[in-house]
């Protein structure tokens, strides 16, 4: 036989059968189970896919001469002997990724007694790569560390609360899985955050690291890491610690309280990143005035951050009403490609600082300021700021602005030939005041013709509901108004076309 025929087989297996697929095919397991029957050649290629993924450890128990008892548990009724232990390393040794699920609470606690005591050294899974371990039982932890072996590098934790068993068999991972690239825990909490901590700084490998709080010493080992890529934790309490975040291409992600816990928290800290996103659980009446230029005095070079996002994670719409003091900091993040302000509500910018951000970020792709709250405050800014960075950011493609789409002055002030965007594909409003959807449509029409739709909020309080009616009807003019320019504009050119071909014969 060729030496290339297993990989082959492997490869036209795995378009049959797909484990990596959300949703389970049993079709294509029947195909492959089947091929797997059909001679040698096909055996190890079809076992290999067939195995390479397990939801649980049933087919294990299974294989391995285990059955299910009257309440339909996966037990083993017998005592396993070197046959059984031998068929279950054959099989484990093809598994690369397992999930024990959150269903798996139903199972025996003898299923997991009985494989810890797996005869040969090391894992009970020796090649797994992955591991979600999505269980919230207590007495499943201590065998945790059964799983993790030198190839493990990707660990998933999703326990609903933590007890001294579970801290403990946490915190002495490390050792057993090395060379881990990629750890996960977010729902870990203050009362997990040692054990975690523990763990964290035993492995120096990671690219992807995503948990809740850790200690200094967790925060330092990983501020230092090189090969990070992602970086997500939460702050928890406004101390200051004194820190060095160096990833220029990873991306942070810092849950907090509050926006005044992250101000507390980078008193003495120094980001070198080029995508921060925070996440505040809500805005309380204490947002810090300084708080964006205490975040532009973080970065040494804050040209490189191209991505700044700042959102609420519980929905609600409290917030407090930013100036154009407060938001001219940003206008030093001069390598911006997406800033997302979507949940603040900014009606106190004006245009002037708009027409400083557009000049300052000509970089801009996605612009988010206001647009995904209910605001009742009359914002300040109007047309002109829009058209100020539809002028400056050729490159924007996605815009969001709370403002206020009223006019003083002559439509055509705002018609200016320079600030036509063909890029935007995607136009929020939010709860932007509008009068004459008339003339907006005009303006927009001419402005973003390539847009899908114009966004608005929608089921809002009574105040809004004029609002909304208004901006509908500008989403029902805006596809027709584009077509009739389109149509305008071609056949004039046809026209025009005409004349200059009849006085060149001429």
């Amino acid at each position: 036989m060729h030496h290339w025929i297993p990989d082959v087989a492997q490869l036209i297996f795995e378009n049959v059968y797909d484990p990596t697929r959300t949703e389970e095919d049993h079709e294509g397991r029947a195909t492959v189970a089947c091929l797997a029957r059909t001679c040698r050649a096909f055996k190890d290629p079809a076992l290999d896919v067939l195995w390479a993924q397990l939801h649980s450890l049933d087919a294990l128990v299974l294989c391995s001469g285990g059955t299910r008892d009257g309440h339909n548990k996966l037990i083993w009724d017998r005592p396993l002997y070197d046959a059984d232990w031998r068929i279950l390393a054959q099989y484990g040794n093809r598994v690369r990724t397992l999930t024990i699920s959150p269903h798996s609470d139903s199972w025996d606690i003898s299923t997991m007694q009985l494989l810890s005591c797996f005869p040969l050294p090391g894992p009970i899974l020796p090649n797994l790569t992955k591991l979600n371990w999505l269980s919230n039982r207590e007495d499943f932890f201590p065998f945790l560390r059964r799983f993790c072996g030198p190839n493990l590098t990707a660990l998933s934790l999703s326990p609903i609360s933590w007890s001294v068993r579970k801290c403990a068999a946490v915190a002495s991972l490390a050792p057993s899985c090395p060379l881990l690239k990629e750890f996960t825990c977010v729902n870990a909490e203050g009362a997990s955050m040692q054990a975690i901590s523990e763990a964290v700084v035993g492995w120096n490998k990671l690219q992807v690291l995503q948990v809740g709080p850790l200690d200094e010493q967790a925060l330092a080992h990983a501020g230092s890491l090189q090969t990070l890529q992602e970086f997500h934790f939460s702050v928890s309490s406004p101390t200051c610690p004194v820190l060095e975040f160096c990833f220029p291409r990873a991306a942070m992600t810092i849950s907090t309280f509050s926006p005044s816990t992250f101000h507390g928290f980078i008193q003495n800290i120094h980001f070198s990143t080029q995508r921060l996103h925070l996440c505040c659980e809500r805005y309380d009446g204490m947002f810090p005035e300084h708080f964006f230029s205490r975040l532009q005095a973080c970065f040494r070079n804050p040209e490189e951050l191209l991505e700044l996002q700042v959102v609420k994670t519980k929905p609600h719409n409290r917030s407090i009403i930013l100036n154009s003091a407060m938001l001219r900091p940003l206008v030093s993040f001069k390598g911006l490609n997406y800033l997302n302000l979507a949940d603040l509500c900014t009606a106190q910018i004006d245009d002037t600082l708009l027409e400083e951000m557009a000049m300052s970020c000509p970089h801009l792709q996605e612009l988010y300021l206001g647009d995904q709250g209910r605001w009742l405050i009359a914002p300040l800014a109007t047309f002109d700021g829009v058209v100020s960075l539809l002028k400056h950011c050729h490159q924007l493609s996605s815009l969001g602005i709370f403002f206020n789409a009223t006019f003083t002055s002559d439509v055509v002030d705002v018609l200016q030939a320079d600030a036509i965007n063909l890029n935007i594909r995607k136009f929020s409003v939010g709860a932007s005041p509008i009068c004459d959807p008339m003339n907006v449509t005009v303006v927009l029409s001419s402005l973003i013709p390539n847009a899908i739709r114009i966004d608005h909020c929608a089921q809002g309080s009574p105040e809004l509901r004029d609002m909304e009616e208004r901006w509908d009807t500008v989403n029902t003019w805006f596809k027709p108004f584009v077509s009739a320019r389109k149509h305008s504009w071609e056949q004039g050119w046809l026209e025009g076309k005409a004349v200059v071909e009849k006085n060149a014969v001429a």
